[in-house]
């Protein structure tokens, strides 16, 4: 049974509701004292009848949550103020999860505490809701129908880790996907120079509601935190895996040579010295010396600054391992990811793919591909075998 504490949490949701300016939709008051429109009301005592039913608002005028409980099942819906709704989510068990999900929780939770899930089973797009806890962080995730990765929320700065967690407890997204149309002007001017791709609602500790926004500028893919006034709290670039290269230097940075003047063995010369770089970025340095008939390994970042294991000398840090990244055509793909795309993404256009090795040993294999106006990137490891799921 959901409880009302946890479920103002799951789907962020804020009693603010004016009774001056609801009047005006000809309210009635529910059990939790939250003034709903009768038209909303009224539609989801018709869709679950027999049921008890709390009311909270999602956002004045526009949007409310009802939290629907009957003998058989649970169900958490987002109604209209003319009645529709728009998304009902039905509480299922972690098994009931698609594999797809749970192979990724597991990929990239390992350890995580499962907390809640629900499917949606009214309104578009389909797919599904997981809470858990990792590393002690309140996190929400959604998934559309075929179990790949859409979006997350977790424990925002000053927010606090969650529920149940030391802190003032993290807001979660609200579980309906907003489109532009939804939100509210301030916020629609902020994204001017963005190209939209989708939104989530959340509430602070303080009531006020905060826009989860996925949107694209200049060619690059931003997650956007914004208030109700349309200011910009946070922003920050979703990067594609990078792209590693490596590059021989002949020249020593001068900061490189002094710290090795001052801490190699005296006496010692340059055996191969590597920057390795991200979109043109460097982001350290690895540089072998020899002393004698050692060799000696020494790291820095990437502003030159010596990377060493505590307690113990430079000769003690490991090498790094060498990084490739390879496209490869369709008929590279294993058997084994190829048959898992034929299965679950029926119809799909092929796109590219991508081999990622360490040290000559492919780790993961990377598809990108399409189904309708969708796009994914379906990670295998090398055998295949399936890893995670992303809707780009």
């Amino acid at each position: 049974m959901f409880q009302k504490k946890l479920f103002i949490a799951l789907v962020a949701l804020a009693t603010f509701a004016s009774c001056t300016k609801e009047e005006s939709l000809s309210p009635t008051t529910n059990i939790s004292g939250v003034n709903v429109p009768t038209a909303v009301s009224s539609a989801v005592t018709k869709a679950f009848p027999n049921s008890s039913i709390d009311f909270s608002v999602i956002a004045p005028n526009s949007l409310y949550a009802a939290d629907i409980t009957s003998p058989t099942k649970e169900v958490q819906a987002v109604v209209s103020t003319k009645g529709e709704i728009r998304e009902a989510f039905t509480k299922i068990e972690v098994k009931d999860l698609p594999a797809a999900i749970t192979t990724y929780l597991e990929t990239n939770y390992k350890g995580y505490q499962f907390v809640h899930a629900s499917q949606k089973t009214t309104g578009t797009p389909t797919g599904y809701r997981v809470e858990i806890i990792f590393n002690k962080v309140f996190t929400s995730l959604i998934f559309d129908d075929k179990g790949a990765f859409v979006s997350k929320m977790v424990g925002n700065p000053g927010f606090g880790p969650g529920p149940g967690m030391p802190g003032k407890g993290a807001p979660a997204p609200a579980f309906t996907e907003l489109a532009l149309a939804d939100l509210p002007a301030p916020v629609q001017a902020a994204i001017k120079a963005y190209t939209f791709q989708r939104a989530i609602a959340m509430v602070a500790p303080d009531k006020t509601t905060i826009y989860h926004v996925h949107a694209i500028k200049d060619g690059l893919t931003w997650d956007l935190d914004i208030d109700a006034t349309g200011k910009i709290i946070s922003a920050n670039e979703m990067k594609p895996m990078p792209t590693i290269t490596e590059a021989d230097i002949t020249t020593l940075p001068a900061a490189i040579k002094t710290y090795l003047d001052a801490n190699a063995p005296a006496g010692w010369t340059l055996k191969k010295a590597t920057s390795i770089a991200s979109d043109n970025v460097i982001i350290h340095y690895h540089v072998l010396v020899n002393s004698g008939t050692k060799v000696l390994t020494y790291m820095f970042d990437k502003d030159f600054k010596a990377i060493t294991n505590v307690g113990k000398g430079p000769m003690d840090n490991p090498s790094l391992p060498k990084a490739s990244i390879t496209e490869i055509s369709k008929d590279q793909i294993p058997a084994a990811a190829t048959s898992y795309l034929t299965t679950n993404y029926a119809g799909y256009v092929f796109s590219k793919a991508i081999s990622v090795s360490l040290d000559g040993a492919v780790k993961e294999i990377e598809v990108f591909i399409s189904v309708g106006d969708k796009k994914y990137k379906v990670e295998f490891d090398a055998s295949g075998k399936f890893q995670s799921a992303v809707l780009l």
